[in-house]
């Protein structure tokens, strides 16, 4: 992964709120959880916008199935709920842009990285609480990590 943003570096002095505002602002056309109508929605994508910022990841899509490998293994969202999550109409539209082909060769293609993903949640200390983040909202992004023993690859 390149630290091509501050908030993909390990040790970055950013609060989560700052590197979510630089993850927002890197990327144009992203949907952006306030301009969906279904709050449910809404909420699920920012949480797992959240967890690219904690896991230093962008939206390419090989750091996609990183950080929904981040997702499952090292924070506190039960497979199902997740699961859930990759039915929605937005998830679902990114799946037909990139081709189930593609991305099956991919995540092929990048497994002895999935494998280190896993690998580096199995020594974190806890998981990342999904569903709580903004207690940690004017925390360092660096501090966090180091709470939670979280290294980025």
């Amino acid at each position: 992964m390149t630290d091509k943003y501050q908030y993909q570096q390990q040790n970055s002095n950013q609060t989560l709120k700052q590197g979510l505002n630089e993850y927002y602002a890197s990327i144009p056309g992203l949907i952006v959880p306030e301009n969906l109508k279904d709050k449910e929605t809404a909420k699920m994508l920012t949480l797992h916008d959240i967890t690219h910022v904690i896991f230093g990841c962008s939206t390419d899509i090989k750091d996609e199935f990183l950080c929904d490998t981040w997702t499952i293994f090292g924070s506190t969202i039960s497979l199902r709920k997740y699961l859930e999550y990759m039915k929605y109409p937005e998830t679902q539209q990114i799946f037909k842009e990139v081709g189930y082909f593609k991305l099956i060769w991919i995540g092929i293609k990048i497994f002895p990285e999935i494998l280190k993903v896993i690998w580096l949640t199995r020594k974190m200390t806890k998981k990342w609480p999904w569903d709580e983040y903004k207690r940690y909202l004017d925390r360092p992004l660096k501090d966090i990590r180091q709470q939670f023993n979280i290294y980025l690859v």
